[in-house]
């Protein structure tokens, strides 16, 4: 890890075939990643059996993951752009691997809820870099087209992750599940260290205070959020929320006029940037809602079994995988809000389909309207990903980075509790839930739309 760094060429840009096998392997790291977040969640009752456990205390493997994570993101971002984003994402991928040998064999839950939130800071440091090194080794021209297939390989590993979750518990055991990406993650770490050149630094202090407040920002908004969704006492979900805008106010305030600050407020000041961000928030929320009320949805109201819901399931990620790679080509050569509104007009689409689902909906017509709204989200996603990093400075590349994970985790954070709630108050008819996120997609087609520049850029 300490050897020196291959140099590059003009602007850290890698010849083809070095690109290559660079980008094959962040590609193979990023996809284990994804597959290991989305197979915990499979593994949670496997996980509540074998450790003798009520099931909601299980969901903590969830929970202190996504905790750790979103209050990890902007100051590992920070760190990255003042020692390079190849270090960190080295020291990220060989502490995912490392984390996830004890996820593997924790003796105890505790241990394995310490595991996850560590191997949270490790895929911290592997997020908040990926797509700062992605506009790093590619050219302006292509880079709509890296963003693509880097949506696409999370598309693929979204979709294969639940089935080879059940799989493994089915035939081997729920360790499996968490030892699976360590091969990969090690093999991307020893390419990085070899092939991958090196960022320049900048030479700043570290800001402790800011790194603390935007903790308490970030943790207190999302604990917050999904305490409304879980129904915890009134009083402590008011203090939740409170802690996170109070402590958000005074870290905006510390932050104003800042150079390069922890919470990139210098980047939301950019309108193209800022309305980027508000849209990836709002398209986020809609897909969790989606994704969380949909398996009560589709078993409670259209009768179909959990073998069918997972099979069913299953077309809207790959809709993404198919449909990512071509949004991304298209966002190098088309005006890329207006092909992000039409990506979430037809995820409003699709949604709105699903609400009006009834029992005597056909698989094949179920499978086919989730595929519409992966084909939307896709579209939305590559193009506006492409604005927001585009529009920063290339100096700022990991704290865009940074904001767009941290709008993903708030996004996911504010659907999971909306549906979570829908769910629990209509016994799992979650059609009201379907048609808010329709409500919401919709809204982000709006503001995807609202820069005066929307078709320029």
């Amino acid at each position: 890890m300490n050897r020196p760094a291959p140099a590059a060429g003009p602007d850290g840009e890698l010849p083809v075939g070095r690109r290559t096998i660079v980008f094959a392997t962040m590609i193979v790291a990023i996809g284990a990643i994804v597959m290991d977040n989305m197979s915990a969640t499979l593994a949670l009752p496997a996980i509540a059996r074998h450790f003798a456990i009520e099931d909601a205390r299980s969901i903590w493997v969830i929970n202190t993951y996504q905790l750790v994570l979103i209050c990890c993101i902007l100051p590992i971002a920070a760190i990255a752009e003042r020692i390079g984003y190849r270090k960190v994402y080295i020291v990220g991928l060989v502490m995912f691997a490392i984390m996830s040998v004890c996820s593997a064999s924790a003796p105890t839950f505790e241990l394995l809820v310490l595991s996850r939130g560590l191997q949270a800071v490790a895929t911290a440091c592997v997020f908040s870099v990926n797509l700062a090194l992605i506009r790093t080794i590619f050219p302006e021209s292509k880079l709509g087209g890296a963003l693509g297939i880097n949506a696409t390989a999370g598309a693929i590993a979204t979709a294969a992750g639940p089935s080879i979750a059940g799989f493994l518990i089915d035939h081997a055991s729920w360790q499996w599940i968490f030892a699976l990406g360590i091969p990969f993650t090690v093999a991307a770490a020893i390419v990085s260290c070899v092939a991958l050149p090196a960022s320049p630094g900048k030479d700043r202090k570290f800001d402790t205070i800011s790194s603390i407040l935007s903790a308490l920002t970030f943790g207190g908004l999302l604990m917050g959020i999904s305490s409304i969704g879980h129904q915890w006492a009134l009083e402590v979900s008011i203090t939740l929320l409170v802690t996170g805008v109070v402590s958000g106010f005074i870290l905006v305030i510390r932050l104003k006029g800042a150079m390069d600050p922890l919470l990139p407020v210098d980047l939301l000041a950019i309108p193209a940037f800022a309305v980027s961000a508000l849209a990836s928030i709002l398209a986020f929320t809609a897909q969790m809602i989606a994704f969380v009320s949909l398996p009560f949805h589709m078993q409670a109201t259209l009768q179909l079994t959990a073998a069918e819901t997972g099979l069913a399931f299953s077309s809207w990620p790959l809709a993404m995988a198919c449909t990512a790679a071509v949004s991304g080509m298209l966002a190098d050569r088309l005006p890329q809000r207006l092909l992000s509104a039409i990506g979430l007009l037809t995820l409003a689409l699709g949604l709105g389909l699903l609400a009006g689902l009834d029992a005597g909906s056909s698989f094949v017509d179920i499978a086919a309207r989730l595929a519409i709204c992966g084909v939307g989200f896709a579209l939305f996603l590559s193009p506006n990903n492409r604005i927001l990093l585009s529009s920063a400075p290339k100096s700022r590349a990991s704290a865009a980075g940074g904001l767009l994970g941290t709008a993903r985790l708030l996004g996911q954070a504010l659907g999971t509790a909306l549906a979570t709630f829908a769910v629990m108050t209509n016994g799992g008819d979650a059609s009201y839930a379907l048609w808010g996120a329709m409500g919401i997609a919709f809204l982000a087609a709006l503001v995807a739309t609202s820069h005066r520049d929307r078709f320029r850029t």
